[in-house]
């Protein structure tokens, strides 16, 4: 696809999720107005009086702010130990069968049960937070690393070997690139993994937070205290995504999916 069609394109992209939201939210409204149960499904009116209801605990960028630092930091410390496994086991496979045990077993390992475990264990601070949060970001690079950097066309890698290149010179122009997109999409998914797991996080001996605001309101049956809080951490998780997405382009121009 030549440049103007793909920017066409995006642009239609933009255009069409945009529209979608647009509707969505107005049917969302509408339902919301229709049903009159605030108790059950508030729409997103309610949801904008009900936060001022949290003025008197100093306002949502209390929340915002704690679980923005723990999904910030948990979500990168997990992005660079997942990366650096996935690229371990791709580039050295005799450690393969050492570390896949350890990877199946951690990887299927409910986050909720071990939850109240890091909080025994590191307390009920932000490092609590932090390791659940980044154990929910470490896979989906970890793996996607792997597949990719595993996957290249040997054809290809072979093409420059005739040239001459070196291990090096191969992994930086071939395998590299082929394994980029995938990269790419695993930093994405591990966006919601990281939300999760820091939502998950405050469910225990947490003070603030969008997961303990949420926890709080459900329990005082403020339902549109607690829609707002998922809507925020939908519209966040969005928004990172779409970031990573732009980042990609930049990255990765090639790759036009």
């Amino acid at each position: 696809m030549s440049t103007p069609a793909l920017g066409r394109a995006r642009r239609l992209r933009r255009r069409d999720a945009a529209a979608s939201l647009a509707v969505g939210i107005v049917a969302w409204e509408a339902m919301a107005r229709l049903l009159d149960q605030p108790l059950i499904f508030a729409g997103p009116s309610m949801m904008l009086r009900a936060t001022a209801f949290l003025e008197e605990e100093g306002g949502i960028y209390v929340h915002l702010w704690t679980t923005g630092v723990e999904f910030v930091l948990g979500y990168v410390l997990g992005v660079l130990a997942g990366l650096a496994l996935g690229f371990a086991l791709a580039l050295w496979p005799r450690s393969r069968p050492y570390a896949q045990p350890w990877v199946t077993i951690a990887y299927n390992a409910p986050v909720v049960t071990l939850a109240p475990l890091f909080v025994i264990m590191f307390g009920v601070g932000i490092w609590s937070k932090l390791v659940v949060t980044m154990i929910g970001a470490v896979f989906p690079p970890l793996f996607n690393a792997y597949v990719g950097l595993t996957s290249t066309p040997e054809n290809l890698r072979e093409a420059v070997r005739s040239l001459g290149a070196t291990r090096r010179q191969e992994l930086r122009a071939v395998i590299l690139p082929w394994a980029l997109p995938l990269i790419m999409t695993g930093l994405r998914l591990a966006v919601g993994r990281a939300l999760v797991g820091a939502v998950v996080s405050e469910l225990f001996g947490a003070t603030a937070g969008i997961g303990h605001l949420i926890v709080a309101a459900s329990q005082e049956f403020e339902t549109p205290l607690a829609f707002f809080g998922i809507t925020l951490l939908g519209a966040t998780g969005w928004i990172t995504y779409e970031a990573l997405r732009l980042l990609e382009r930049k990255l990765a121009p090639w790759y036009q999916a």
